[in-house]
């Protein structure tokens, strides 16, 4: 029962660092898109082939286990995407487990959805979904290798392109994947980086939004 009720504890324990009256608000906004994209899927809590919720706190060197990041996210960015007329893009997800990310901006946006996850079930299951402009891997992110063999292949269609980076993963390797794009016209969505002080510099902040706890944010970057 625990994968399915996981997600609801994790709000719980995080009122405080949000707020209750945005936490209302983000509810609120759940339902919503769970309801009209169906995503009821990305709801299941899994950390199978990564390090637990609490080991991410401690430790600096992890992979981040499943937990979708909150429509309520997503929104504030696709507003600003569309509010400054960034439509034709391709948006790439670092830890993308069951898809929430691509099955969003694609209702939005003339967008090309890249997947990247390290749970080869998670990707499996999407594959089955057979979603036009879905180009999906099972890797994991610290292999440098493999990450920009699936790099390289964003980079063809040249298009702009839009980095979506939670806490999947520390700071060292995120930075390593902001810099392989640093060649190319591209937008950061961040969602709650720990330690984003660290980013790479070069970058300035367009949009964001900061709660109660300052650990918790969402921001839109570009290069000066």
């Amino acid at each position: 029962m625990k994968k399915y009720f996981y997600n609801f504890y994790l709000i719980l324990i995080n009122v405080n660092k949000y707020g209750f009256i945005e936490i209302i608000k983000a509810l609120f906004i759940e339902i919503f898109y769970l309801i009209r994209i169906r995503d009821f899927k990305s709801w299941i809590h899994d950390d199978k082939f990564t390090d637990s919720y609490q080991d991410t706190k401690n430790d600096n060197d992890y992979n981040a286990q499943h937990t979708p990041t909150p429509y309520y996210f997503l929104n504030f960015a696709s507003i600003f995407l569309k509010q400054n007329e960034i439509d034709d893009f391709v948006i790439s997800d670092f830890g993308c487990g069951f898809g929430r990310i691509g099955k969003f901006f694609s209702k939005k946006f003339n967008c090309i959805f890249y997947g990247m996850e390290i749970n080869n079930e998670m990707i499996e299951y999407l594959k089955k979904e057979n979603r036009k402009d879905f180009y999906l891997f099972a890797l994991n992110l610290k292999n440098k290798q493999d990450r920009e063999k699936v790099f390289d292949q964003i980079k063809e269609h040249k298009k702009t392109v839009i980095l979506f980076i939670s806490d999947s993963f520390d700071i060292n390797t995120i930075n390593e994947i902001i810099k392989y794009f640093d060649d190319i016209d591209h937008y950061i969505i961040g969602v709650n980086i720990k330690d984003s002080k660290n980013l790479l510099p070069g970058y300035v902040k367009i949009n964001n939004k900061e709660f109660n706890d300052k650990s918790r944010h969402i921001f839109l970057m570009k290069k000066k």
